[in-house]
């Protein structure tokens, strides 16, 4: 099961790959590497909160079995939405990368990653209505809680980072 849910989570994984690939390359200072850094720091916040989350909501085995029998049953749908995005995601790095590539090139790969990045929300849209019932109503709260504080710290990040000189 804990693959599975590895595979919901490379949905949403990727696509912030590919932000932060950009946002590392843009900067230029890619020896630097992105560990330490306040992005870096942020991410890893990130990944910890829902860490916390996954053991803090004490699921039952009942809810366990129904939430995997879910995501067996759109296992080829994650699987081809999450290498959708990933190939979108080499393809905008690769644009952005290449020398002397043009303005429109760029753009055209961003906007087929959005497109795939929009595709695997809605996937991730439809398998949260679909595990919501499954979760009583405080492991419902407390997801909502944790994604709040994810919230909070990227607006935290970007007000500093906006002030950082």
């Amino acid at each position: 099961m804990l693959r599975r849910k590895s595979l919901v989570g490379l949905v949403a994984g990727v696509a912030l790959a590919a932000v932060v690939t950009v946002a590392v390359a843009a900067e230029g200072d890619a020896s630097r590497g992105l560990k330490g850094s306040p992005l870096g720091r942020l991410i890893s916040g990130c990944i910890g909160r829902m860490m916390v989350l996954r053991s803090e909501l004490n699921l039952s085995d009942q809810q366990r079995e129904e939430i995997g029998k879910i995501l067996k049953s759109h296992r080829q749908e994650i699987v081809k939405q999450a290498e959708a995005v990933w190939k979108k995601r080499v393809a905008l790095r690769e644009a952005v990368l290449k020398p002397g590539t043009d303005e429109k090139e760029i753009r055209r790969a961003a906007s087929e990653m959005g497109q795939e990045i929009g595709d695997a929300a809605v996937l991730a849209a439809k398998l949260r209505g679909e595990i919501a019932p499954v979760l009583n109503d405080e492991q419902r709260q407390l997801v909502q809680k944790r994604l709040s504080e994810n919230v909070e710290a990227v607006e935290k990040f970007f007000a500093k980072a906006s002030k950082a000189e």
